[in-house]
């Protein structure tokens, strides 16, 4: 690009971003949400190259990567590729290693200057397989937990951030990486611990470049941050991060000490970037009195470089259905007014009424495959029974069954003496030849009962009931409560749209359940990559999930003290997760919480007002 225009790109900046563009030692950014950190680092890159210097960037994402690199080369244009390298940390620290890996352009300037004496390549270890391990090494220490818990587990412990709490923790630990070291494998932590031990005693050579950038600094862990020391000598750094925005706790993110570490070791020169060019006042506002709370942060003053012309309220619904539908109802509105809409709650299972309400209403949406109520094991058993029902599938038989409890090897008899279509109707005689436990031979005859029935029902209209039927029946069968709460979740779905037909004005129960099996069916099995909802759809994510996401509205579901907070988390990290999800609205922001707990304390902390008795949500501009 040419100087002037790269001034151009200077002169656009704001004079707190411009500070960090500029300066040539080590710095802190401490960017506050929408203050444009991207741009300020693209910016920074440029000019950097722009002055015949070498430039890395470090993202946590490879989204995250992509994005800054095709804002630097939009920039610095596409000859400056060689003398740039942007990654992650795993695909920098791998590209170290291994330099004459490198299939691209890109970076081979800094990497022909490096070296790694290292022999034999890294195998990284699948997830899969992985997680099978984990699995091992549990049953080898005798622990009770899940296969994730047994992860931070063992992270904790290589890391160094954290000692065994118990002999059965450094057991597990052990045992973990016995058996990678045994089927020649690293895993994804393996690769900075090791680059980081080959750095300190000469195997590999720093990145050899002249300005290095690494975005999103609060999530730094142990290993990612002694990294970045390692190379204090070799390059210039400027951090970029948040302290407000440490939300990975869980993951060992060291948050505001690595931030205030990072400054102290470097005598870096702090430059915070105050203003939003994000919310509106009344959005930020609320926000920024919310995060004040916490004692543990750095001090940045937080301003709506928009104005005023915003809203943040909240409201309280009976039911977490109820909540869901008016929020389906309020998002309907929003994606016709071509407004987009983030919808956000603590956790994932949260989401599963508002996802219903989608599907019911048919309004476009997304969220990500493994949350879905759709690819869950009750809505599989749920859409076969249904397709049993109609005639849809004979095969679906099968999946009901075996819910109900009856075995593999009777199903297997079933198969051979009856074929795949097993709730046909058959006589007793049929059925005497068939070698079936008393259980299953009075499972089986309830069920083809209960489809004979049901089917004239269906005919007759008589959606609700025979849905009720199925939902009870499918109960019935199971211990498990979490199950059963699905089962209720998914039942919705099929369920008529209030107010509305929702299957075209059809009154034959038989055709509408036809058309809503058939367009749920189809919506389970396509991938998500694959999903290319028409229109502008709503966003379905957990608070963690929408981190470096916004929309012009956001809906907080399920703001309800004793859930957001989390009570078994630390409630400074709970105070920031809510920040975050309240800070990625543009305009809009509509907290809610159901049911009979009371509104979460980060509500009147933030001091967000009640929308009010008779006031309609859906009505609001």
């Amino acid at each position: 690009m040419p100087m002037n225009e790269l001034q151009q790109q200077l002169d656009g900046l704001a004079p707190q971003q411009k500070a960090v563009a500029l300066h040539d030692g080590h710095c802190l950014a401490i960017a506050a949400p929408g203050s444009g950190k991207t741009k300020t680092l693209a910016v920074k890159a440029a000019l950097n190259l722009s002055r015949g210097r070498t430039v890395a960037a470090v993202t946590f994402t490879r989204d995250a990567a992509l994005e800054l690199r095709e804002r630097i080369i939009l920039i610095a244009g596409k000859q400056a590729l060689p003398s740039l390298l942007v990654g992650t940390f795993h695909s920098i620290a791998l590209s170290m290693a291994f330099p004459g890996k490198q299939r691209t352009p890109m970076g081979s300037n800094i990497l022909r200057k490096g070296f790694s004496r290292l022999q034999r390549p890294w195998e990284i270890v699948r997830e899969g397989s992985r997680r099978g391990f984990v699995a091992r090494a549990l049953k080898h220490a005798e622990l009770e937990m899940t296969i994730d818990e047994a992860t931070a587990v063992v992270e904790g412990i290589k890391s160094g951030q954290k000692e065994p709490d118990s002999h059965r923790h450094a057991e597990l630990a052990r045992m973990y990486q016995e058996i990678l070291r045994r089927h020649g494998v690293i895993d994804l932590q393996d690769i900075v611990l090791h680059t980081n031990r080959a750095i300190a005693e000469g195997v590999i050579s720093p990145l050899p470049c002249d300005c290095l950038l690494i975005d999103e600094y609060q999530d730094t862990d142990l290993a990612q941050y002694e990294w970045s020391m390692l190379h204090r000598q070799a390059s210039t750094l400027t951090a970029v991060g948040d302290d407000d925005q440490s939300i990975y706790g869980f993951r060992r993110a060291l948050g505001y000490k690595g931030m205030t570490d990072f400054a102290r070791q470097l005598n870096a020169q702090a430059i915070v970037l105050g203003m939003n060019y994000r919310c509106h006042a009344e959005v930020l506002a609320p926000a920024a009195r919310l995060i004040a709370c916490n004692m543990q942060r750095m001090a940045k003053a937080l301003l709506a470089h928009k104005g005023a012309g915003g809203v943040a309220l909240w409201e309280r619904y009976a039911s977490r259905q109820r909540e869901a539908q008016v929020c389906c109802e309020r998002a309907r509105k929003s994606l016709a007014a071509g407004r987009s809409m983030g919808v956000l709650a603590r956790t994932n299972k949260r989401l599963d009424d508002m996802e219903v309400q989608c599907l019911k209403h048919r309004v476009p949406y997304t969220r990500s495959e493994g949350g879905s109520v759709l690819k869950s094991h009750e809505m599989a058993v749920f859409l076969a029974a249904l397709s049993a029902l109609l005639g849809m599938d004979a095969r679906d038989g099968d999946v009901l069954l075996a819910w109900c409890g009856v075995g593999e090897d009777e199903l297997k008899a079933l198969h051979a003496a009856h074929g795949a279509d097993l709730l046909q109707p058959k006589s007793k005689a049929a059925l005497a030849g068939v070698d079936l436990s008393p259980n299953a031979r009075k499972a089986y005859a309830q069920v083809q009962r209960r489809f004979e029935e049901w089917g004239q029902l269906l005919a007759a209209g008589a959606v609700a009931y025979v849905l009720d039927k199925l939902l009870g029946l499918l109960i019935e069968h199971t211990d498990d409560k979490r199950s059963v709460a699905a089962l209720e979740i998914v039942c919705e779905v099929f369920s008529k749209p209030v107010g509305g037909a929702g299957d075209d004005g059809v009154v034959d129960g038989t055709v509408q359940m036809r058309a809503r099996v058939q367009r749920t069916k189809d919506m389970s099995a396509q991938p998500d990559k694959d999903k290319k909802p028409e229109g502008n759809p709503v966003v379905l994510l957990t608070a963690h999930g929408a981190k470096g996401l916004e929309w012009d509205e956001v809906w907080l579901l399920g703001a309800e003290e004793g859930r957001f907070p989390d009570e078994a988390s630390s409630i400074q990290e709970e105070r920031r997760l809510f920040y975050v999800a309240m800070t990625r609205a543009r305009t809009t922001l509509i907290i809610s919480a159901a049911g009979k707990a009371a509104i979460s304390p980060f509500v009147h902390e933030a001091g967000v007002e009640r929308i009010g008795e008779g006031a309609d949500v859906v009505a609001l501009p």
